[in-house]
């Protein structure tokens, strides 16, 4: 009989899906990316589940080992939406992996939970291309937010808002901002005219993920002083903060409640984000009593931490630091 003795945890999204298998100290054994893994924007599911699975088989590879050896895993997944959504990834997992491995399916909005608090409560707000987040109440309420967003945040978002910004300057129907020259040369575009003919052009127009690159130029703007941009992203700032006031009351947390709330994803991992900078100034005014924690850590490294939970092991600080320690390979989360 296969000992099972490894966790496996999963997060895919719209830019990349990446599984990494750990022991049961929290030390990841293998790592492996691939492509989109979001049932919603994949040309069918079954290109999405085939994608999902064929990453999961490549870390499964790298760590040596089989699905027998999989004690519990935690798929946090952009896409799980609906019950029919996680239905259909069960009935899948089922093929795949088996009935006798543990698998949990969530939104992705979950995945960064366990990277704050090791018992897997607060709010936790990933932003990447886009925007999840999730809350967890001590008596297992939970909430996520996905289709209830109202506001195109995250990467894609800061982009769409800065391109529409510096088109209306042109127009003359909103202020001139620094944003028109440095969007214009970041997509390599000789002034504003071209750059709109870039993304609405007839033929190949750069498109939504083209919108999300350009996101830490808008940051950097804003943070240059551009009161545009900054604008821009204090408006991005305050309403993380409404979306997280909106997961903690759905979950059971007073207004005074110690929360702990994981900020993370791309967009805020980086050192000095400052997005993250207001997000975190705009937490602390409007809920002073929460518990931020701003690690740099990412959703791969919370499905981890979920499994490991999953199958019965207790998570404690030296595990929840094994895993946020773990590095990946070079470039394998890079957007």
């Amino acid at each position: 009989m296969t000992h099972s003795d490894l966790y496996l945890g999963v997060d895919a999204g719209n830019s990349k899906t990446i599984a990494a298998v750990s022991d049961r100290t929290g030390r990841i054994v293998g790592w492996a990316r691939g492509g989109l893994g979001d049932i919603y924007g994949a040309p069918t599911p079954d290109h999405a589940i085939d994608t999902v699975m064929a990453t999961v088989e490549s870390a499964l590879e790298a760590a040596g080992a089989g699905t027998g050896r999989i004690a519990s895993a935690a798929f946090r997944l952009a896409g799980v939406d609906w019950p029919e959504d996680e239905h259909l990834w069960r009935s899948a997992l089922g093929e795949r992996l088996g009935t006798t491995v543990c698998c949990s399916v969530k939104n992705d909005g979950f995945a960064l939970l366990r990277c704050g608090d090791t018992s897997g409560v607060g709010v936790a707000v990933s932003i990447g291309t886009g925007a999840a987040m999730a809350g967890r109440g001590t008596a297992g309420e939970e909430f996520f937010v996905s289709w209830w967003f109202q506001h195109n945040l995250g990467a894609a978002g800061l982009g769409s808002d800065a391109l529409r910004a510096t088109m209306l300057g042109e127009l003359g129907f909103g202020p001139p901002t620094s944003l028109s020259a440095a969007l214009s040369g970041f997509y390599g575009a000789p002034d504003p005219e071209e750059l709109l003919h870039a993304f609405t052009r007839r033929v190949s127009p750069l498109g939504h993920h083209d919108r999300a690159s350009s996101a830490r130029v808008v940051i950097a703007e804003a943070a240059g002083g551009d009161p545009v941009a900054r604008a821009i992203v204090q408006e991005h700032a305050d309403r993380v903060v409404d979306y997280v006031s909106l997961c903690a009351d759905r979950v059971g947390f007073g207004p005074n409640a110690q929360l702990p709330v994981v900020l993370g994803g791309s967009v805020l991992s980086a050192p000095d984000s400052f997005l993250r900078r207001l997000i975190v100034e705009a937490l602390e005014a409007t809920l002073p009593d929460a518990r931020i924690v701003t690690t740099g850590a990412v959703p791969i490294h919370g499905a981890v931490l979920d499994a490991i939970a999953e199958g019965g092991v207790t998570v404690d600080a030296a595990i929840q630091s094994a895993v946020l320690d773990s590095e990946p390979p070079e470039g394998l989360l890079a957007t």
